[in-house]
């Protein structure tokens, strides 16, 4: 399976690992270009360098800054909250669903790992819609909500 997985923060940089290892194929969305370069260079922060070490898994993990292009090669997207952003942990969802709902190109389903305390894949639904209404588009998608899915 292709996944997409919005952001590069630990707990995401473990679930894609954990997932690559399942054989599944994984392609990290960053809006930092400069950080992608980098990591396509070769060059990691130790953090980084720790998590996604490894020849087996390098083979079948990629980066990019263009969510289109990642969500034209995925089935599923995987989206959580900034652990650096807590107080604004909803808005960071919602407009990760917005930028979904603007690039999806294909059926899709959508992975909330929030942690917030209340579900919120309602909100995450209604926000990708309005989007696809936007494009007048018809494509379908389902929202899963999973807060501790392959959490460290």
């Amino acid at each position: 399976m292709k996944i997409s997985i919005m952001g590069m923060d630990h707990n995401e940089l473990l679930s894609g690992k954990a997932l690559a290892e399942m054989g599944n194929e994984i392609i990290y969305i960053c809006k930092d270009n400069k950080r992608i370069e980098n990591i396509k260079r070769g060059f990691y922060t130790e953090n980084e360098k720790q998590i996604l070490r490894g020849q087996k898994i390098k083979r079948a993990i990629d980066f990019t800054d263009d969510i289109k292009e990642a969500l034209y090669n995925s089935n599923m997207c995987f989206i959580s909250e900034n652990d650096k952003q807590n107080d604004g942990a909803l808005f960071h969802i919602l407009s990760a669903a917005k930028e979904i709902g603007a690039n999806m190109c294909s059926h899709t389903f959508i992975v909330d790992r929030s942690s917030l305390p209340i579900s919120r894949s309602e909100q995450i639904k209604d926000t990708i819609q309005n989007e696809l209404n936007k494009r007048e588009s018809s494509l379908t998608f389902e929202v899963i909500s999973n807060p501790n899915f392959l959490r460290s």
